[in-house]
């Protein structure tokens, strides 16, 4: 059975569940639940901070309601541990991630012994996203053009902290910099739907480069490169799906500000 191309969906906010089944998500203060429903009956709920900015848990669910995916967002990137579930209830799969990198999976062993039938029976799709119903991608590709905004934090000494842009969905997008308080340049990293892709660079706070390298989907993918304040190479591997496949792997890494 294959998804639609496009995929009709409506997006509530918090009160206006008007004739919809009751929430099952949680919001932490200050922060609003939303719901998208899907024409093919599946449906995501989220929080959202009342700029938009995703921050809290989401949870995504099958046609049947039963839940598919559920994990939490901070400033509007992928983080902490995210499971998957079957459509019969059971967890199949357990992900952590940082600040928008996968940093940590886990697979019940059992899956791998089922035949591909038996896995679309069970309701697990590439994406991951929602079976049947996979987000819109010409809502997705709105979403994008549309931007949802610029975000700057500042250091107390007025000096810029954070910097960088969020989608319409409230996920963060494109290059973001952070900065030491004084002022020096610590990290560019690249978003792309609240998770790290394409390149990534860090650096010592005497401006030294600290490491180099390139994301997939929010795993490592390539070659990774580290230095020491005084420009010297202190470590080098290439990573496969997040995994290093040779090399010498990654020293100790700079102090890098939040």
């Amino acid at each position: 059975m294959k998804v639609a191309q496009h995929v009709a969906a409506v997006t509530l906010i918090a009160a206006g569940f008007s004739g919809c089944a009751t929430a099952r998500t949680t919001c932490p203060l200050g922060t609003e639940l939303a719901r998208r429903i899907y024409s093919g009956g599946a449906e995501a709920e989220y929080c959202h901070r009342p700029d938009g900015i995703r921050q809290g848990p989401e949870t995504r669910y099958y046609e049947s309601g039963a839940e598919h995916i559920a994990g939490e967002y901070l400033d509007g990137a992928q983080n902490g541990v995210w499971r998957y579930r079957f459509s019969n209830g059971r967890n199949w799969r357990a992900e952590r991630w940082d600040d928008g990198a996968l940093v940590a999976t886990m697979v019940d062993p059992a899956v791998a012994q089922l035949s591909p039938e038996q896995l679309e029976a069970l309701g697990p799709t590439d994406s991951n996203i929602i079976k049947l119903a996979s987000h819109d991608p010409r809502l997705y590709r709105e979403s994008r053009e549309q931007g949802g905004g610029n975000f700057v934090v500042r250091w107390d000494n007025g000096k810029t902290r954070v910097a960088g842009d969020y989608d319409a969905d409230g996920l963060r997008m494109g290059v973001w910099r952070f900065w030491y308080e004084n002022g020096q340049l610590a990290r560019e990293i690249e978003y792309l739907a609240g998770i790290r892709e394409r390149a990534a660079r860090e650096y010592h706070p005497n401006g030294a480069m600290a490491a180099e390298g390139f994301y997939v989907g929010g795993q490592r993918e390539g070659q990774w490169r580290w230095w020491d304040a005084g420009g010297r190479q202190t470590g080098e591997a290439v990573y496969a799906d997040g995994k290093k496949t040779s090399g010498t792997g990654e020293p100790k890494p700079a102090p890098q500000p939040k």
